[in-house]
């Protein structure tokens, strides 16, 4: 019963919302291009959850088009819904972001979480606020700077009420002059140094050359030389274009085979199965939250363990995370829910290899299709605070509604269906699914790629024997995302101009 309270909101929110994107006259593709997705816009973020009331709160977030907080390019976590079997999963993130992923702390693999000492930072509004102030320099122009302030409130049990109101001192950047540059997720074009801009640059016709002023509260690693890429060949390099495509490889930040015995680097496999017995939550008003899961990914787990590489029928989907566990600096998540970090950036890839056999649900299913497998990706604010389900106003809880973003990569809408749609979800703002579609791999394995190329997203069909390799190169990303107008086989979705 417990995991029944809101299936029928995971009917319409799951299967209705692209039902109308199907059309006669379609192809099958191997590669679609959803051109340019980056627009201004605004969603509702959740603030707290309160399952003694049964309401949440919210606040507006508006996003310019290049900022973290644009749907899909923070974070965003993988989810899979059976009848799948998936052989391999990867990530990559560029070097600024697989940085920032490296020093989270990490939880293993069969972690007793018994013997783990208690977290020392809790999400629980009910407790104690830290106020945290966080001011920076924002260049609008060649001749100005504005200074703006945020404030965001979380939550410290174990320390009392504190303010921090000054501005930590300057972090000033130092090496060769700096352009200015489109999105403050994009890589860094130096070969020595990594860093990422705090603010929006948002003057089309900016000419700085002078280096940005960073304050070391909101970038906390503005300078980190990158690991050394190995070489492929003993003789120097002394071209400085391909120094650069070297040092911009892509890292593989997390990568999983259910070769037995199941292996998993960086990845913890959740599910909307919460027992505060074992892990996650429960109660009556938002029913369960994500929690670790059993290798079979149909029972919840006390701590973190391997997926099996299975799930059976269309009853059974799991979350995605990273292996680095939700610590002061994670958007806010629903209280006691095991929650951890996903994938930020506004360029990142994520690679598959599954087959999508069919079979039919084996028990009640509550309305919910039957033999409909899907991989998609959510904001990661979605899963952390409810999945599925509204408040007891009958208010949505998530950001979800209001248009935070979901992007359905290779989704089957029908039961048994042998087509895989793809469609981006962004309530609010500019959104759609391409028509055609990727034939379904029933019999057989398919390598499957995501590619976030800012500001487009490109979804691809790999060849049979395409390895998923330690790291990628730029000139590797650029063969997978490029695309050619006289192909009968890459589709170009226009989101914005």
């Amino acid at each position: 019963m417990k995991h029944s309270i809101y299936l029928a909101a995971f009917a319409s929110l799951a299967y209705g919302k692209t039902a109308v994107q199907l059309c006669a006259g379609t192809a099958e593709l191997s590669a679609i291009t959803y051109y340019n997705i980056s627009q201004p816009g605004a969603y509702n973020r959740t603030t707290y959850v309160d399952p003694s009331t049964g309401i949440c709160g919210h606040e507006t977030v508006r996003y310019p088009a290049i900022s973290s907080l644009a749907p899909l390019f923070g974070e965003v976590s993988v989810h899979l819904r059976g009848p799948m079997n998936i052989s391999q999963l990867a990530v990559y993130q560029v070097p600024t972001e697989a940085y920032k992923m490296r020093k989270r702390n990490t939880v293993p693999f069969y972690n007793r979480r018994r013997a783990l000492k208690q977290r020392d930072i809790h999400i629980d509004n009910a407790n104690h606020a830290l106020l945290d102030k966080r001011t920076w320099a924002n260049t609008t122009n060649c001749s100005s700077v504005s200074t703006v302030t945020s404030t965001v409130t979380a939550t410290d049990c174990g320390r009392g009420v504190s303010s921090i109101s000054t501005a930590l001192p300057n972090i000033t950047y130092v090496g060769p002059p700096l352009p200015c540059v489109p999105t403050p997720d994009a890589p860094s074009t130096t070969t020595d140094v990594l860093y990422t801009l705090a603010t929006n640059l948002s003057s089309s016709n900016c000419t700085c050359q002078s280096p940005p002023t960073i304050t070391q509260d909101l970038e906390r690693h503005p300078k980190a030389v990158l690991s050394p890429i190995p070489a492929q060949s003993s003789t120097p390099i002394s071209d400085k274009a391909e120094v650069r495509k070297r040092a911009a490889a892509w890292d593989r930040v997390a990568y999983y085979t259910s070769t037995a015995p199941a292996q998993a680097t960086g990845f913890s496999f959740l599910a909307n199965l919460g027992d505060p017995q074992k892990s996650g939550t429960f109660d009556y008003a938002f029913g369960n939250s994500l929690s670790f899961v059993t290798p079979a990914g149909n029972r919840v787990a006390s701590e973190s363990e391997p997926f099996d590489g299975t799930l059976d029928t269309s009853e059974y989907e799991i979350a995605v995370f990273s292996d680095k566990e939700c610590d002061l600096n994670c958007p806010y998540w629903r209280p006691n829910a095991t929650s951890h970090y996903a994938w930020s950036g506004s360029s990142k890839a994520f690679f598959i290899e599954f087959q999508m056999d069919h079979y039919q649900n084996r028990g009640s299913d509550y309305g919910l299709i039957s033999d409909a497998p899907a991989w998609w990706f959510l904001n990661a604010a979605v899963p952390r605070i409810l999945q599925y389900g509204n408040d007891r106003n009958n208010i949505p809880c998530s950001c979800w509604s209001t248009g935070c973003g979901e992007f359905d990569a290779f989704e089957v809408l029908g039961n048994g269906g042998e087509r895989g749609k793809s469609t981006l979800h962004r309530q609010g703002n500019l959104e759609g699914g391409d028509s055609n579609y990727f034939k379904r791999p029933v019999g057989g394995m398919l390598k499957f790629a995501v590619v976030w190329h800012y500001p487009h997203i490109t979804v691809r069909v790999l060849d049979d024997d395409y390895d998923f390799p330690e790291s990628l190169t730029e000139d590797q990303i650029e063969a997978l995302v490029a695309y050619d107008p006289d192909s009968w086989v890459h589709s170009l979705f226009s989101i914005g101009d």
